[in-house]
């Protein structure tokens, strides 16, 4: 397929509002190019021949700027000046043009028959994710689209949990609601505007109590899927607590030190394994699963997939080992590795995001390894649509959670 656009450079030159439209339109490193040496001489040919070169591009896919931001087709140039165009923060196989007269900008694209107008298939594969987002009935209400409850935070760690629950509502959870100590509620309060906060028996020092248990038990009892772990810090009643909510029935997603404590007390999922009351998603990363199975961090590595898979079958869980082509793994056998995302998204809090994505999609009704799947995708789409925005350098975790609708809405278009 072919695109073509013609752009009258003037429009730029005249534009009143030129800073808001490029921030609308253009990502930090195009913005970044066109103030460069190479092409500041040329400032508003450039401008414009980028602007036709997005316009070109949405017309050889077939569909226009539809389901997605002109931001979102980002124009850049290899070692040797030539131009090549990102979609969705991944390269795609396109062959780009530009030119410019004195008066006007040109631009051609051909993009390749594999990425068919209708499917954007700027990752391999979106079109299998597509398949997965969870439908919405049209008469859906907020207690239709899944109940989250997050238990985390401690002293001088209220931001995790406050990140899971943000990273779930960005998902399409109907409800959220955060546990945390008692003395840390006020603090996630002030930060969640929409989900909603309860205060938690705690010891001294601001950590969960095991008095605290009752009332964890009784919200998840009301909601579709746990989170456990963002935030919580170590003593010795979280142990204990996590073996009594394993017993329960309502499926669990278990991250940092909800891990931490398991790796201490490894018979806490040996029982789970033969009790089976629950479903469990474990995410860690691989120092985490390092404390878990007892192999070197390097040993998980040398063999991400085979530890993931022999760990999920051993102890009965999901597992979603983290990192560069995370890993997802089902007590079934299935595996998947996701290849969205990239190491731009390196900084805290993306773990505490992942969680709370996980959790929506599993409280919407997925079975554990689908919202895994889809979860990890989504996190890491979100996080490729921060980078072509901001750069490789200062992405926050709660950047992903503004884009995770963007990163939904673009995978549901792919169909």
């Amino acid at each position: 397929m072919i695109g073509i656009d013609i752009v009258e450079i003037s429009r730029f030159r005249d534009m009143k509002n030129l800073e808001m439209f490029m921030r609308r339109v253009f990502t930090a490193a195009e913005t970044d190019y066109f103030t460069s040496k190479t092409a500041a001489k040329k400032f508003y040919e450039s401008v414009a021949g980028h602007f036709a070169a997005k316009e070109a591009f949405a017309k050889a896919l077939g569909t226009g700027v539809r389901g997605f931001d002109m931001a979102d087709i980002e124009v850049l140039h290899d070692e040797l000046g030539m131009p090549y165009i990102k979609f969705g923060g991944v390269r795609v196989n396109a062959s780009l043009s530009i030119s410019h007269s004195d008066t006007v900008a040109v631009a051609a694209v051909y993009v390749s028959e594999n990425i068919p107008g209708t499917g954007l298939k700027f990752y391999q594969g979106i079109d299998e994710y597509a398949e997965l987002v969870p439908k919405r009935s049209v008469q859906a209400n907020k207690g239709d689209c899944g109940k989250v409850f997050i238990v985390g935070g401690s002293l001088g760690m209220t931001g995790a949990p406050c990140l899971a629950a943000m990273g779930a509502l960005r998902s399409g959870s109907g409800l959220v609601t955060v546990g945390l100590p008692k003395s840390q509620q006020p603090i996630a309060a002030v930060n969640l505007t929409e989900a909603m906060t309860v205060p938690l028996e705690e010891l001294s020092g601001g950590t969960l109590s095991l008095n605290a248990l009752g009332e964890i038990k009784s919200r998840l009892s009301r909601a579709d899927v746990g989170v456990i772990g963002p935030g919580l810090s170590k003593n010795s009643d979280i142990p204990k607590l996590l073996d009594s909510l394993i017993s329960g029935s309502t499926t669990l997603v278990i991250d940092a030190d909800g891990l931490n404590a398991i790796a201490g007390e490894m018979d806490i999922l040996r029982k789970h394994k033969n009790r089976l009351s629950c479903d469990v998603i474990i995410t860690p990363h691989p120092g985490e699963m390092s404390r878990l199975c007892g192999r070197t961090t390097e040993a998980i590595q040398n063999d991400r997939t085979g530890t993931a898979s022999g760990f999920a079958k051993e102890y009965g869980v999901t597992v979603v080992l983290k990192g560069s082509e995370t890993v997802i793994a089902s007590p079934d056998g299935r595996t998947w590795i996701n290849r969205s995302g990239s190491e731009a998204m390196a900084s805290g809090g993306m773990g505490d995001v992942l969680s709370g994505v996980i959790a929506s999609f599993a409280g919407q009704g997925m079975d554990c390894f689908e919202a895994a799947v889809l979860g990890a995708f989504v996190h890491g789409a979100a996080g490729d649509l921060a980078r072509s925005e901001i750069g490789d350098r200062g992405i926050l975790a709660s950047d992903l959670c503004e884009r995770i609708p963007r990163a939904v809405r673009m995978i549901t278009n792919a169909k």
